[in-house]
């Protein structure tokens, strides 16, 4: 197994921290907790945030009363120039990709119920009650347990039906396991929607991005295709991540679909090693992307490139398929762009993405015994050409949402799921990168959808998460 890389930069502060002058000081009324973590955000802002310049400018607009867990999104509300902190949904509410918030000792095991929703809200009858979407199944989780898979609708929460009303906490109880159990009426459109229940009770499991890997024969076509699945750059998983590459080359795959389109982006050590292992040996040492950070950065403004390693040990392709979504965004986009900015081949299927070329450097510090990862927009990113403007997306090769595209298949309500990963009959994504792969015709009928509805109705949409270009500061201080 190749030595990996931990892109870890150390950072010391005094655990004594002094307010700067520029910045106003938390009213003296506040807790000490809440003036700390406020403190702390105002310090990192100052010192580091990409638009730093206009935190200085407007510091004083800050309401420093609020509650810590406001006080990071009101502040950045305050600013002009960041607009490339976030998105709007379609209600034309901003959410921002800087964050702060509690952790717990361990990334990796969780426990919960082990079930992603899609975050579009679905009317599933004349009475205009709800239902929820499975996105994927964590493995091994309660929920893979029990039997829900992807594609399932969830209509009924302990024997509750979803309305407007309360479909905003009950999603979050599923998917946030915000309560110790829960249990669910779902239906299975690949079934025609037979009707399903399961009684989910939190349990402990671990949160692998791996969702789902396959090698793919396809009839009269000589080459093998690997599958993969991949929802979050983790890097507590890059040697899994490894290993299933490897266990890819094993099998004589020349081909992968690199499935993106729930992954809302994570480490850049994670995209160093997935794209190293998929090039060949030609592209060692060459840089996948750079960093750039305001100049005024204090901790940082150095330009740094991030290279490509141990190249052609693993799949040694020529190209790359990937599906993508609105929801795959950040280093999602960094395996697009970066391995397009080395001019190696890589064809987008799907819809376009997000847009999120801008990251983070993670820190994490206990502040009165609350753990805490934040993570301000701290640097934006350019490929190997000096090319960083993919801010507004980038456009598939093949829309699968305009039936103008060059195959005439598309969805409407792409990526809605409508069927489990690995099924290429129902997935319109999967069904149209092996054809696009294997140079054969796809048309509309070839999707087997007896469940897809025409009537579907779309009752909402809750704000996706991103996770960003994140790079990791140890940051071990207590207050």
């Amino acid at each position: 197994m190749r030595g990996l890389i931990f892109l870890m930069l150390l950072l010391g502060i005094s655990c004594a921290q002094q307010p700067y002058s520029e910045i106003d000081a938390p009213s003296s009324s506040m807790p000490p907790t809440e003036s700390d973590i406020i403190a702390y955000i105002d310090q990192r802002l100052e010192e580091e945030y990409y638009w730093l310049d206009e935190v200085n400018q407007k510091s004083s607009l800050f309401n420093r009363r609020l509650p810590w867990e406001q006080y990071l999104s009101n502040a950045l509300s305050k600013l002009t120039t960041n607009e490339d902190d976030g998105y709007y949904n379609s209600k034309g509410q901003r959410s921002y990709y800087s964050y702060i918030h509690e952790v717990s000792t361990t990334r990796a095991e969780v426990s919960g119920f082990g079930i992603l929703l899609h975050y579009t809200i679905l009317i599933v009858d004349n009475n205009n009650n709800y239902g929820f979407v499975v996105e994927s199944v964590y493995p091994d989780s309660p929920a893979e347990r029990a039997g829900i898979k992807r594609g399932d609708v969830i209509t009924e929460v302990d024997g509750k039906n979803i309305n407007n009303g309360n479909y905003v906490t009950l999603f979050n109880n599923i998917q946030s396991s915000g309560v110790a159990s829960v249990d669910l009426g779902y239906v299975r459109r690949s079934e025609s929607g037979a009707e399903y229940s399961a009684l989910l009770e939190r349990g402990v499991y671990h949160q692998s991005p791996i969702a789902y890997y396959d090698v793919i024969d396809v009839e009269g076509y000589n080459k093998r295709v690997g599958y993969l699945v991949y929802l979050g750059f983790e890097s507590e998983y890059n040697e899994e991540l490894e290993e299933v590459l490897a266990y890819m080359a094993a099998e004589g795959v020349k081909e992968l679909i690199l499935d993106l389109r729930c992954n809302g982006g994570g480490a850049l050590s994670s995209a160093l090693v997935l794209c190293s292992g998929i090039v060949p040996s030609s592209y060692e040492g060459k840089t996948l992307c750079s960093v750039v950070r305001n100049k005024k950065n204090v901790v940082s403004s150095e330009h740094s490139d991030f290279k490509l390693y141990d190249t052609g040990e693993l799949l040694n392709l020529e190209r790359l398929t990937v599906i993508g979504s609105n929801n795959s965004a950040s280093a999602s986009e960094l395996v697009i762009m970066g391995l397009r900015g080395l001019d190696f081949p890589v064809t987008l299927i799907g819809a376009t993405t997000q847009g999120k070329n801008c990251g983070m450097d993670v820190t994490y510090k206990t502040i009165n015994g609350k753990s805490l990862e934040y993570a301000p927009i701290t640097f934006m990113c350019f490929d190997a050409k000096g090319f960083g403007d993919w801010g507004e997306g980038i456009v598939p090769d093949v829309d699968l949402t305009s039936q103008s595209n060059k195959y005439g298949v598309y969805d409407d309500y792409y990526p809605l799921p409508y069927t489990e990963w690995g099924d290429s009959r129902r997935d319109i994504g999967l069904a149209v990168a092996l054809a696009d792969i294997t140079g054969r015709g796809i048309s509309q009928k070839d999707i087997t959808r007896s469940d897809r509805a025409e009537d579907v109705a779309i009752a909402a949409e809750l704000a996706h998460p991103v996770a960003g270009i994140r790079l990791y500061k140890e940051l071990n201080v207590s207050k």
